[in-house]
């Protein structure tokens, strides 16, 4: 039998799962004290976060080897009525977060499209995205996976292209500059 999902697509959508994508990392560096703290951040943040996070979740995956995860565990710790609340607030923060993702879409749109400014244009592609991507996820893991690999190259590829034509002209001393007064 042929895997629904294989490791591509399985990296594209915890790629989205954990950052939703690869925008908002400029404010970070702009409005955060400059690159070098953005930079400490995405390096060492793994290690003290993802790392054993993922050591945990390995962990309780094999000690409970049936579908459901965190909300197994959660109900074999501390009973079903917290179990249903974890996985209530979980979806629940699904909802509300993929909701966020249309608007967000639109958002950077409407600087080349100055028509999704208006409301006229906007709620109507806002419902055809939503309704989009819901009947892909209704078609079923492989086209999911499929699109997220899409997608991931389609958002990535500004990045990818951006960098290599800034090779030129980089500077690494501007790298470990720091600006504390934008450091809360």
């Amino acid at each position: 039998m042929r895997p629904k999902l294989t490791l591509l697509p399985l990296i594209a959508l915890i790629f989205y799962e954990v950052s939703g994508g690869p925008f908002g990392v400029e404010d970070s560096v702009k409005s955060g004290g400059g690159p070098l703290l953005s930079l400490l951040g995405f390096l060492i943040f793994p290690l003290f976060w993802s790392i054993p996070e993922a050591l945990v979740t390995a962990e309780l995956a094999t000690s409970f080897p049936e579908n459901g995860g965190y909300v197994l565990w959660i109900s074999s710790a501390f009973g079903p009525f917290w179990g249903f609340q974890e996985g209530f607030w979980k979806w629940f923060s699904g909802v509300m977060d993929n909701a966020l993702y249309p608007v967000l879409f639109l958002d950077y749109l409407k600087h080349s499209f100055p028509i999704f400014n208006r409301l006229i244009a906007r709620v109507p592609t806002l419902l055809g995205i939503t309704a989009s991507l819901t009947y892909l996820n209704y078609r079923g893991l492989h086209i999911v996976g499929f699109s997220a690999v899409s997608l991931a190259a389609f958002s990535l590829l500004p990045f990818a292209v951006m960098g290599i034509l800034s090779i030129p002209r980089i500077q690494p001393a501007k790298w470990v500059a720091v600006d504390f007064r934008k450091v809360d």
